[in-house]
């Protein structure tokens, strides 16, 4: 019963669910229109994995240094390094064999794509040492890491990440952040646990979501015409999700994980579901139909 306990909380503590954020390598090769190619596909889904291997490590490394305040805090108390189920001392270890996993991996796979993940793990030790209590620099931290992904998988990829893709995933990212930001503000009453948040005013926060929403809008649907112009058609469905989101985010529903928030929303989850569908039809739609 011990050893299930402790991998359940080692699993817990790894944030699994949230290795629904490292789809964001893959997206480059779907765009790029080399999804069917053995060799890339491969390489893409190493390069997801050691993502997924690294972002636990980096979980696991914030909530070491996150102890005695996350311990202070309504939820997070319940995370297992901040409820005991698992010693610091373990954690450590724990988190080291994650990155050294994840390292190796990305280099078994390709060297230009291990340059991103160590700015990833280096943009998230700093933030979680320094950055995190920096207004605005903290939620370009956290959009950083979503971007890391993206130019990761265009490694794999000819040609790399387009110049529209870019700016769709920054301003998508952004939006994210601030709509964290804005539902942590929402319900926080104080204290020492998140003390960036005393130098936000929500005015300012509604402002932020609003122009990374319009961004992102603009932004992907220029990218979606310059791929293919058919691609305009999923316009409507990616704006009925940014707009699904920016309902949540202002019923106060934002304040935990994006992740969370997608895999609680059935609304949100569906349509994210038929939006991939639906590009993956367009794009790979004459190939699917010649493999039958």
């Amino acid at each position: 019963m011990k050893r299930k306990s402790l991998f359940m909380s080692c699993l817990k503590e790894m944030r699994v669910k949230s290795w629904i954020k490292n789809l964001f390598v893959v997206f480059p090769i779907v765009f790029s229109l080399e999804l069917f190619q053995p060799d890339k596909l491969i390489k893409i889904i190493l390069l997801t994995l050691a993502f997924c291997l690294i972002s636990s490590a980096v979980y696991i490394f914030n909530d070491i240094n996150d102890v005695e305040n996350d311990r202070k805090h309504e939820t997070k108390k319940l995370r297992p390094i901040a409820a005991g189920d698992i010693s610091v001392s373990f954690a450590s270890v724990l988190s080291v064999c994650l990155l050294v996993a994840g390292l190796l991996l990305a280099c078994y796979v390709n060297r230009f794509g291990v340059f991103y993940i160590i700015a990833y793990i280096i943009i998230n030790i700093l933030y979680s040492k320094w950055l995190k209590k920096q207004p605005i620099i903290d939620c370009f931290c956290i959009a950083a890491g979503f971007v890391l992904r993206v130019m990761c998988g265009g490694t794999v990829v000819e040609g790399g990440v387009s110049d529209w893709m870019f700016l769709t995933i920054v301003s998508l990212s952004l939006f994210m952040a601030f709509g964290k930001r804005k539902g942590e503000l929402g319900s926080y009453t104080g204290g020492d646990t998140r003390k960036v948040l005393d130098a936000y005013e929500m005015s300012f926060l509604d402002g932020s979501v609003f122009l990374c929403a319009g961004l992102s809008m603009v932004f992907y649907s220029l990218w979606s015409i310059s791929q293919k112009s058919s691609l305009m058609y999923t316009v409507p469905i990616v704006l009925f999700i940014v707009i699904r989101y920016l309902f949540l985010v202002f019923k106060g529903q934002a304040e935990a994980d994006p992740t969370n928030l997608l895999l609680s929303d059935k609304c949100l989850l569906v349509c994210c579901g038929l939006c991939a569908l639906v590009i993956v039809g367009i794009l790979y739609g004459a190939q699917i139909i010649a493999l039958f």
